[in-house]
């Protein structure tokens, strides 16, 4: 099954096109697909999008525009909708020839396609219809910044790496910052011991910024001492190897660690496709929206130590552009909890640096954080919707666990919420979106009750089934949506 890239609705109506066209420019260009791709899938979505416009019925009409990658590392573009079947390629054959230089009505958009993409297609099934074209990614070289004050050492790992990276070698931590945010740099590669100070300022000016989120860290260091090698974990790095390095190992390092935090300015995080997530004393996270899709300003981190929770945040805004600021986010709480594995004091410590507009200078975010442990689920609410907790003789009730926006005071302390899981079923973790979409008055435990699914359902069938019945009634793409059903 092909991996999720970007996913997102759209309204079709001719302004649309336009957007589309600018949303392909920036997101192909950050999955490197080849310049003759990028330039051509423009061209043809165009013309594809421009057909289906005159023959639908309005505005309330809706395309979904997705981007999946295959095993081989190459991309889909697919535009999806449920209108009347309306087979471009059926409907306007024709035998012209694209360089003929003649102009003909009908079949020139066809050829136009089949030109760039003899492999296009356009299928209908379950009532909806597909239009796809393959593309290829480039073979643009990775950036990475290497750090070390020993000229010797910067030559040696330059050959080693040359051949598969784009190397900015620096023998200053300064130097090193400078290319980091001048550049898209993918990884970052540093020796601990420096001359006349470690790298860790380094690192503590990165964990602090938005590069964190895009950037791999592979640590080298002289030593595998104990508390070494304690210290540098501490730092949030994703890797660390002992000098002298050989070849091989460095190239291995570096695959994995850029494989696992790899991202660009409009993609999603990957690894992605998260759809359920373990909590402590066996109770599953079940994800849905755009946290499981990584699309708009919705985001889900898991919390990887002994409390083994999640967070779930909202930045305000909508599509590439709030995902593009959630970086900052993302970034700033896997410094915290690689330093704190304890985020009971993560909202406070954000609350802060936001205050202070040390990042996200013009954003709010809405944070929860969550987690199972003695009998209980605890959460920390910065603006989200509060929690919903389903029992098991079927009552609704809506938890009183809600603190004030992150950023707007520096004097708040966020508290710890709890609840008891004795006789709970499920707790329903949410993103306004969720039901502000389905345009109606009613409160959400009003709206929740007329879409609740059996109760008798496995908690996996109850938590897709909650899911599906709540896009119903959705006609056209409101704000970023995200459900997590906990069971």
């Amino acid at each position: 099954m092909n991996e999720p890239i970007y996913h997102r609705r759209f309204s079709l109506i001719a302004p649309a096109v336009t957007e589309i066209r600018h949303v392909l420019k920036h997101v192909l260009s950050g999955l490197a697909v080849l310049s003759d791709d990028l330039d051509a899938a423009g061209l043809v979505i165009t013309e594809y999008l421009t057909n289906l416009l005159r023959h639908s019925k309005g505005e309330d009409e809706t395309i979904v525009l997705l981007i999946t990658r295959n095993k081989t590392g190459d991309y889909t573009l697919e535009v999806i909708d449920n209108l009347t079947p309306y087979d471009l390629f059926a409907c306007n054959e024709s035998d012209w020839d694209i360089n003929s230089g003649i102009l003909v009505e009908g079949g020139m958009g066809v050829e136009l396609i089949r030109h760039y993409f003899p492999k296009a297609a356009y299928t209908s099934k379950r009532s909806k219809n597909h239009f796809s074209i393959p593309l290829t990614q480039g073979k643009n070289k990775p950036k990475a910044v290497y750090v070390d004050d020993d000229l010797a050492q910067l030559a040696l790992i330059n050959a080693y790496l040359k051949d598969d990276y784009d190397v900015i070698v620096c023998q200053e931590l300064s130097e090193a910052w400078q290319a980091i945010t001048l550049h898209d740099v993918q990884v970052l590669i540093l020796d601990y011991q420096l001359q006349k100070q470690t790298s860790e300022p380094l690192l503590t000016k990165l964990n602090g910024s938005d590069h964190r989120s895009t950037l791999s860290v592979v640590m080298l260091t002289g030593t595998d001492s104990d508390d070494t090698i304690t210290r540098i974990n501490r730092l949030g790095i994703d890797d660390y190897l002992v000098k002298p390095v050989k070849k091989i190992r460095l190239l291995q390092s570096l695959e994995r660690v850029t494989n696992r935090v790899k991202a660009f300015e409009y993609q999603i995080e990957a690894p992605r496709s998260i759809d359920n997530y373990r909590l402590n004393e066996g109770f599953n996270a079940h994800l849905f929206g755009s946290i499981e899709v990584g699309d708009g300003g919705d985001f889900f981190m898991p919390i990887p130590n002994q409390q083994n929770g999640f967070i779930l945040g909202d930045m305000m805004g909508h599509g590439i552009q709030a995902r593009k600021e959630s970086f900052a986010i993302k970034g700033f709480v896997r410094g915290f909890l690689a330093s704190k594995p304890n985020c009971n004091e993560l909202l406070n410590t954000l609350n802060q640096a936001l205050y202070e507009e040390q990042l996200c200078k013009n954003s709010l975010v809405t944070l929860l954080a969550g987690y199972v442990s003695d009998g209980h689920f605890y959460w920390l609410n910065a603006g989200h919707p509060p929690p919903i907790v389903i029992k098991s003789n079927g009552t609704l009730s809506e938890l009183a666990g809600v603190d004030p926006l992150l950023g707007l005071s520096s004097e708040h302390q966020y508290e710890v919420y709890s609840v008891s899981l004795k006789d709970v079923l499920h707790i329903l973790v949410y993103t306004d979106g969720l039901f502000d979409n389905r345009e109606t008055d009613e409160s959400e435990l009003l709206q929740l009750k007329q879409i609740l699914p059996n109760l008798s359902l496995s908690q996996s069938e109850f938590a897709s089934t909650l899911w599906h019945n709540s896009q119903v009634s959705l006609t056209k793409e409101i704000d970023d949506a995200s459900l997590i059903v906990i069971n």
